[in-house]
């Protein structure tokens, strides 16, 4: 990498190599596949934060440190608001890395490392590009995502640090947009959940969202379904890929923020109605929303 070497090596040994093994049956084997491979940040001895769509589903995790020495996987938490998962180890303890102080910003320089395999480390220098609002085709949002100049050189998962190897975010996707080349969940949603999620639990049944199972994009023409999740509350209800979105429960959606706000304004169990457009005429399709947390159990 083409940074400054001595904050990467003070950052290396938080570092950790991350590989899932998801039973076939499971309802994002067919899109994420059976074998996940990613990074991990050590953020106290025994806790490792992640992407959660690495581990989601996992019925076996191995984990390997920049040391060589593997760790035994615990327990898994998952938190679907964030985009982050959080593994309880056993075994020999890593070096928690240090947060970043305030919120990432334009300008800031910032570095990444990740791995490409269980002893092969990469890194990547850069700086933040944008903080601000992000929304993706799978019922996901963010109000305060961290937009970086770096491609990211390995898998995703991995910590992203400010100059003084302090985390600021993980690095969950790579963009295909001009100087938006990575994506990273900032550290502060960790720590909002870190309570919980080191206990293992999901939030309260109150605190959850609706959950349709469903992936719109948005366009100049509107917002359309462009695919259901097999067995979802989505399909259940018969919406279909090609119905363009209209309103919910009555009220117009016209991107993916406010169609996700108009959703979430609802709970699993609640029943939303959502206005389409199929076949040139406007239909209701009633949708049972479901629990994302007990789907994807």
């Amino acid at each position: 990498m083409d940074s400054t070497l001595a904050p990467a090596y003070q950052a290396l040994p938080s570092l950790v190599f991350v590989r899932a093994e998801i039973p076939a049956r499971h309802p994002t084997a067919a899109i994420l596949g059976e074998e996940r491979m990613g990074s991990g940040v050590a953020t106290a001895p025994d806790v490792v934060v992640t992407a959660h769509y690495l581990v989601l589903g996992a019925s076996r995790i191995q984990l390997q440190g920049a040391d060589g020495h593997k760790r035994t996987v615990r327990h898994v938490a998952v938190d679907h608001e964030s985009g982050l998962a959080v593994l309880s180890l056993e075994g020999a303890p890593l070096r928690a890395a240090a947060f970043a102080d305030g919120s990432a910003r334009p300008g800031m320089p910032v570095f990444m490392l990740t791995c490409t395999g269980e002893r092969d480390f990469k890194g990547a220098t850069g700086h933040v590009t944008q903080v601000g609002p992000f929304e993706a085709f799978w019922e996901y949002m963010l109000d305060r995502a961290i937009m970086t100049t770096m491609l990211n050189p390995g898998l995703a998962g991995g910590p992203l640090f400010d100059a003084r190897a302090r985390v600021a975010g993980i690095v969950s996707l790579g963009l295909a947009a001009v100087a938006r080349f990575s994506l990273a969940i900032p550290i502060a949603l960790f720590e909002e959940r870190r309570e919980r999620l080191e206990r293992g639990e999901d939030p309260a049944p109150g605190e959850r969202r609706a959950w349709l199972g469903f992936y719109p994009q948005a366009s100049d023409d509107g917002i359309a379904v462009t695919g259901v999740v097999p067995g979802g509350p989505a399909e259940s209800a018969g919406l279909k890929r090609g119905d363009l979105l209209v309103s919910v429960d009555g009220q117009a959606v016209l991107g993916l923020r406010q169609l996700y706000e108009a959703i979430w304004a609802s709970g699993p169990g609640d029943v939303i109605g959502m206005q389409v457009l199929r076949d040139e005429a406007i239909q209701v399709v009633q949708v049972l929303a479901g629990d994302r947390y007990e789907f994807f159990r």
